[in-house]
Parts: structure tokens; sequence; C-alpha cells
């Protein structure tokens, strides 16, 4: 049985200590045949640096490594070309200067790798296109350019406006180099978290070719892929927990697949998989690997992004959109950096596609909405979770009292930030999020909603066979009795739980006065 290849973005590594590896090299070489250059977006851990790896040993002509892969007898192994490969990924940024030592090292190496002397110049962009003049001239072939996190440095300090800027400023001289040696390059792959805007490889290289979204399975892992190269190991997994191969196969999925870049075809993000067949244990595997402040701090900024997350149905038109930090939309972000995904494209002659997104999985959901509760209540990531069963079982039960206790537990904390000398309609707004990333958690399924300007909500939710009603409310003047009433009183006026009666829908009501919160519970016979 192979071993795993968690975290090896190496391909010879992969393929030299028998490690498993599933087969991408079917659409590499439908990439590199006619190919020239291209762009690729995916998410952070989603197999992008063993891509880069893979298409740098195709070009070396490592015949041996492709042994019983897809290309091994496609390829004209006896060309080879030298290779620039430029991992970001590797490398911190703090400011401009270091950017600029670490490309001045990463050239210097380079050089030295292939016994080529370079002239003594400061200037990063010169020395960059004497090392590929001078490469393609060494060995009489043009050379394949694999630029691995492009856009790290910029990501790194996305929070520093001033200093992302600077660093882009940086890179677009370094990557505008690129555009005047077209002669000299005989291939040209760049992957990214982001596409930016303004940014020299998109507006220099007018005739690099984006990818995100032709080739959705070159990352990630389709379902034919996991029942094949995974299998041996998921019945282990199934047999050790006494449950069937089908039924641990439907949880993998609903927590690590749903990645889509065309709405056809869905993928399931290799690290978590990788990961859960390891320790043999579901957790938030790859949102772990780095907290998304940077989203935090754009909720914060403006709380209308919210509506984009518990949107069902968020829509985009035309091609993948660029990310501009300057005018930052938080639905491009969302999509980029992989917490929102395409589950449908719509094309109709004569019109833009229209792409349906949606959070891709359990994975996702979860820890997105742990980090925002955890964000207004201050109370810790891991303690989150728990407080969220723990909330959903006294409603389940009709235990008013200690469901009063646990909002008490969970709106003890609130900084004083979110609401001390704060506008009322930004305060309800606070609450307005807290509250629906808390109904997220809960893992309800919101069937419909209705939310005023005033923060009161509406929602009919359901889980299994459980329906449940609930209202909020919240008011600075009104006292809490006074409002769970006014709560009850509309649900039963407004007859919100009259569809589901033959299921004892259970009515919730919720009120908030600042630090101070109230529920009762009733269920309908």
């Amino acid at each position: 049985m192979k071993d795993l290849p968690i975290d090896i973005g190496t391909f010879s590594t992969v393929i030299e200590n028998n490690y498993i590896y599933v087969d991408k090299t079917e659409d590499i070489y439908k990439i590199a045949k006619p190919g020239k250059k291209y762009f690729l977006s995916r998410p952070r851990r989603f197999g992008k640096s063993l891509l880069l790896s893979t298409i740098k040993e195709l070009y070396r002509g490592n015949k041996l490594l492709f042994k019983d892969l897809y290309i091994y007898d496609k390829w004209d192994w006896d060309k080879k070309h030298p290779i620039v490969h430029l991992d970001f990924g590797e490398r911190t940024y703090s400011d401009e200067n270091k950017l600029s030592d670490s490309l001045n090292n990463f050239i210097e190496i380079t050089a030295e790798d292939s016994d080529i002397q370079l002239k003594d110049n400061d200037l990063v962009v010169d020395r960059f296109s004497e090392l590929i003049k001078k490469l393609s001239k060494k060995t009489n072939q043009k050379v394949v350019i694999l630029i691995d996190e492009y856009d790290k440095a910029i990501m790194d300090n996305i929070n520093d406006l001033k200093l992302a800027n600077s660093i882009r400023s940086e890179l677009n001289s370094f990557y505008s180099v690129l555009k005047s040696l077209d002669e000299f390059i005989e291939f040209m792959f760049i992957t990214g978290v982001t596409k930016f805007s303004k940014t020299s490889i998109f507006s220099g290289l007018n005739n690099i070719t984006d990818i995100t979204l032709d080739y959705p399975c070159i990352c990630g892992y389709t379902q034919k892929e996991i029942e094949f190269y995974f299998m041996d190991k998921i019945s282990a997994f199934a047999e050790k927990n006494n449950v069937s191969d089908e039924d641990l196969l439907d949880l993998i999925k609903q927590w690590y697949n749903g990645y889509s870049w065309n709405g056809e075809n869905f993928v399931y993000n290799p690290y978590s998989v990788l990961l859960l067949l390891k320790k043999n244990k579901f957790n938030n595997y790859w949102f772990t690997t780095g907290t998304p402040s940077f989203l935090i701090n754009l909720l914060k900024s403006n709380v209308n992004n919210m509506d984009v997350l518990l949107n069902h149905n968020p829509q985009i038109m035309g091609e993948f959109p660029n990310f501009d930090f300057e005018n930052l939309d938080f639905t491009t972000i969302l999509l980029q950096t992989g917490y929102l995904t395409i589950k449908e494209e719509e094309s109709i002659i004569g019109k833009l596609p229209k792409y349906t997104l949606s959070i891709p999985n359990k994975e996702v959901h979860d820890s997105l909405f742990t980090h925002i509760l955890s964000y207004y209540t201050t109370q810790s990531v891991g303690a989150i979770p728990p407080l969220a069963d723990q909330m959903l079982t006294q409603i389940i039960k009709n235990d008013e009292e200690s469901l009063q206790r646990s909002f008490n537990i969970l709106l003890s904390n609130i900084p004083y930030s979110l609401y001390y000398n704060v506008k009322e309609d930004i305060r309800e707004a606070n609450y307005h999020m807290m509250f629906l990333s808390w109904l997220q958690l809960l893992g309800l399924d919101i069937q419909g909603g209705v939310l005023t300007s005033k923060g009161r909500m509406d929602a009919i939710l359901k889980k299994d066979d459980l329906i449940v009603v609930i209202e909020i409310k919240y008011s600075q003047n009104k006292s809490l009795s006074r409002m769970l009433n006014e709560a009850l009183s509309q649900i039963r006026k407004k007859e919100y739980y009259k569809s589901y009666i033959n299921d004892k829908p259970i009515l919730l009501a919720v009120a908030i006065k600042d630090r101070d919160v109230a529920c009762k519970i009733e269920i309908i016979e």
C-alpha cells in the first residue's frame, strides 16, 4: 500500500519514494502540446506546487519518473529545456526591499546552478532578463518559465494598502521583462490564488491564457480519482469505524468535495483528504492552515459584506473576475480564495455566461462561520462548535433554561468596540451578523427568510425532521420580555410555520438589548 504524499509538492519525491500520485498528466499534455503561456488560479493548498513540479520534470526530460502515467508514450523525451522555477510560496515579504533582495538571490542561485556568470547590476529586472537570455544561448534551447504563487508577496500584505501597492509595483517591473523575451521562452506557467488587476502578467503579457475555468480538474481530486487511488485506505477507515464504504464516502463528500470552476466538474480539496485518510478523523484541515483574517477585516469594515455569505445564490457574469485591492469586491475575494465556488454555469448564446456561487462544503462552511462568531463573541475558535451543538440540542429538547444560559455565554464577551458608543444601526448590524453566523453554524438549512432594516429576522429553519421558526428582536428601549412576546405574536400572526404544521414546528424567540439576551421556546402541536 502506497503512502500518502502529505505536504510533498515535489513530483520526483512523490514518484521515487512510492507515494500515491494522482495522475494529472493528461491535462498537462493538452496544455503543453499547443501552448505557450498560461495562468491558473486555485486556492491555497490545492496542489499547484506539485503541478508545476510535474511540468518541470517533463521539460527536463526525466522519462523514468513518468512510467505508467498517461503522458509517458506521448512526450518527446529527447528534447530538454532549461528551467527557471520561481516559488514565491517559499518566501516571506515584509517590505519591497526584502522582495527585491529575495528576487536577486533567486536569480543569483539559478545562474550559479547553470554555471552562468551575470554582469554586476543592481537592477533585478536587468539581471532576470540577462539570466533568461544566457540560459537559452548556453543550451541552444528556449527556456521554460514556472512561477508558483506569483501573488503571495501581495497577499501577505493585503491589509497594508500602501505596502501592497509598493510590492505590486516591484513585481510589475519584474514580470514585465517576460513580455520582451518571447523569442527565448518555450513555455510559461504561472499559478496564484488571486488574479490581480493592474499586475503586469495580465496587463503586460496580453498573450497569456487564463485557464482557471477551462481545466476544472487539473488540481484537486475528482470522485473517480478518490475511489481509484484511495479506496483501500477508505475501506480500512470504514471498517475501523464500523460503517460501510458508501456511508463513509458520502461523509467525505459532504466535508471536502464541492469545489468547481465550471459548475459541472467537482473536486475534493486534496490537502484535507490526505490528512483525513492519514489521521482517520474528520477535521477542518484546510481551513486551519490559514485563518482568513483579511476576510474578517472586510466584514468589520462593511457589515453588508455578510450578505454575500448568507445569500444562497450569489452570482457573477462574464470572465473569472479580477482582484483589485484598491476597490475590493467581497464576492470576488471569496471566490478566488476558495470560500465560494461555482455551483452552476448558465450559458446562453449571445449573452455573457452567468455563474451561481455557493460555499463549497461543510469544512469551509463550519470553519468560516466559527471564525466569524469567534470574532463577534471573543469566544475561542475551539469553544464555538461545542457550544453550537449544545444549543441545538437544547432547542430540540425544549430546554429553555439551559438555552438561556448558553445565550448568556455566547454574548458575555462581546467587545466594547461592537456596541459601546456605536450608532444603533451599526450595533444592530453587528448583532445581525453574529446571530446569522450562529444560525448557519447550527447546521440548519435556511429555507426562507425576511430581514427588515431594524435587524428583525424571520426564518424557517430545517434540519432532518426538525423545523424551527426563529424571530430575533433587538432594541435599546424595549424590555426583553416585551420583545419576546412581540416575536412570538408576530410568528403566530404571520403563520410562518403553517406549511410545516404537521411536523410539530418549534418556535424560538430571541430578544437582545446590548449584552442582555433572553429566549423563549414554544412547540406548535
